[in-house]
């Protein structure tokens, strides 16, 4: 497993930029800024990162099942009680396969399956919870969780 270093920044109130090492961006801000759109939330960059996964995973696991129209929903649904969580997230793989195909079905079938349980290592995270760290500028532990 690779480790992964992100370089947020602010352009202004409520509106981010991160960066990865390779030079790609994504804009970061809250739904309701009408000044830093388009962008994503951090929830929408959540299940974006939940269905890229899954999806760089199936590419590797079905090779045998012809996936080119493969589209990948993720939904998040919170209820009151989850108290500023994401309640579930639901990852829907939606793919027309062959009629009468039952070796098409079983191969992505398995794919999914191991996407979820052993490749993404972004949804094992979510599922499993990691440990979260918050530095300060000085380098201490200003919050210790998971």
């Amino acid at each position: 497993m690779a480790d992964y270093r992100i370089e947020t920044v602010r352009n202004g109130e409520r509106d981010w930029t991160a960066r990865n090492d390779r030079g790609a961006e994504v804009r970061i801000a809250a739904a309701d800024n009408p000044d830093a759109q388009p962008s994503f939330t951090p929830v929408e960059l959540l299940l974006a990162a939940l269905g890229g996964c899954g999806g760089l995973v199936v590419d590797r696991t079905a090779r045998t099942v012809d996936h080119d129209a493969l589209r990948i929903v993720v939904d998040s649904v919170s209820r009151p009680e989850d108290d500023g969580r994401v309640g579930v997230v639901r990852v829907s793989y939606e793919l027309d396969l062959p009629e009468g195909d039952t070796r098409a079905a079983e191969a992505l079938e398995r794919a999914v399956r191991l996407t979820h349980e052993k490749y993404c290592t972004v949804s094992r995270t979510v599922e499993h919870g990691a440990r979260v760290e918050a530095l300060g500028p000085d380098g201490t532990t200003l919050f210790a969780g998971g």
